[in-house]
């Protein structure tokens, strides 16, 4: 299952989890999250485990009789969510200590795992070499070790803007998830085509410490990781200062956007572990449940 990227343990602790979006569901499948369908049907369809939180009424005793374990009955009001989770390759995110490349792989295997579980349809892009390549839409917790596979033989070495590309694809109505260091021009143009074909849109901006809070100071050679240009800088504590104005204004700029669209967002830092991420964090977020 990755044991490097995400363990068995941790994996168990995201089953009481639920992405937390008013997104309006596609009609046509069913799943454990309430259509906004106005339709008055309460023709059976399917069955799920319980989880904490579910209605206890609509427990299945007789399948509990049978197989030792909860399970509530599903209907056809309860449709699934197409999750859309956009995983930044840029050769920007292979920075810092742990890398942001495995914190993003690591947040979007938690919240595919989690949209899985609450049968969802999950789908991760990412940049590369040619474009956006994706997993492919895929539902069901049996389907989790597909997207661990795609997301383990990512090479976060791409100079392709994802972007850039993301107005290249139609999306049906559902939840977009984003988890990127957004160094890129493309942010808003992204955001709004997204918003425009009816995504809950959530932002998850992964950053390092040195980007977040730099402390260095002296005469320091910067180099471009994208594309290898160098500049030699003399760090001083009023450049730090400065630097922070810029940061801020930056932060700002991306918060407005994502204000303006309707989206959620979250800075997440490396130095910030997994489970602080996860079960604090998202969860003040409002991004989590």
């Amino acid at each position: 299952m990755g044991k490097d990227l995400i363990d068995s343990g941790f994996i168990r602790k995201l089953e009481r989890l639920k992405l937390n979006s008013n997104v309006i569901l596609n009609k046509g499948y069913s799943g454990a999250r309430k259509s906004k369908s106005k339709g008055s049907s309460v023709e059976f369809s399917d069955y799920r485990e319980y989880a904490p939180g579910d209605d206890f009424r609509k427990i299945d005793w007789n399948a509990y009789a049978r197989f030792e374990k909860l399970f509530i009955k599903l209907f056809m009001e309860e449709r699934e969510a197409l999750v859309n989770v956009f995983l930044d390759a840029s050769k920007s995110m292979d920075f810092g200590n742990p890398k942001k490349s495995l914190i993003a792989q690591q947040l979007a295997l938690s919240m595919a795992y989690l949209s899985l579980s609450n049968m969802d349809r999950v789908n991760i892009f990412s940049n590369s070499d040619t474009g956006m390549s994706d997993s492919g839409y895929l539902n069901g917790k049996n389907t989790f070790h597909r997207l661990v596979n795609y997301i383990e033989k990512l090479k976060f070495d791409k100079k392709i803007d994802l972007f850039s590309y993301i107005n290249n694809r139609p999306f049906k109505r559902g939840i977009s998830l984003i988890i990127s260091d957004l160094f890129t021009d493309n942010f808003e143009e992204a955001i709004k085509y997204l918003a425009y074909n009816k995504q809950s849109v959530i932002v998850i901006h992964t950053l390092s410490r040195e980007e977040i809070h730099p402390r260095d100071t002296g005469d320091i050679r910067f180099i471009d990781s994208e594309t290898n240009e160098a500049k030699d800088v003399s760090v001083t504590t009023s450049i730090l200062k400065s630097y922070e104005d810029t940061f801020n204004a930056y932060t700002t700029a991306i918060k407005e956007i994502c204000n303006k669209y309707s989206c959620l967002y979250i800075l997440v830092s490396n130095e910030t572990s997994m489970e602080e991420i996860i079960f604090d964090s998202l969860i003040k977020a409002g991004i989590l449940r």
